[in-house]
């Protein structure tokens, strides 16, 4: 087994702290602005990740994930309370990094 395949084996952590929100919400910063905050109008998040594409939803098990630099995707995004995107965007970002958590 590849050391960098240990690496993200060992990174993903489950755990169950925080009661679980009835509708997953998504924040999004990059430095310069913010994209997403405390946003529930959506329905799932594709994101990259060293074992293939992962689907992020509001079933997902209650765990953290560490996301390599690559392309998230947000479908179903409406127009609501804490989407700071401009009116042409169709859900696709760039980032460099981050993590998500999913509380339980």
């Amino acid at each position: 087994m590849s050391s960098c395949f240990k690496f993200y084996k060992n990174s993903t952590k489950f755990f169950s702290v925080l009661p679980k929100m009835p509708k997953m919400e998504l924040t999004m910063r990059s430095p310069y602005k913010t994209f997403f905050n405390n946003f529930i109008g959506f329905q799932r998040l594709y994101v990259n990740s060293l074992k293939g594409q992962r689907v992020i939803s509001n079933r997902t098990y209650p765990t953290m994930y560490l996301l390599p630099a690559g392309e998230i995707k947000v479908m179903g995004m409406t127009r609501t309370e804490g989407n700071f995107t401009d009116q042409t965007s169709n859900g696709e970002f760039v980032h460099s990094g981050g993590w998500c958590i999913v509380h339980e």
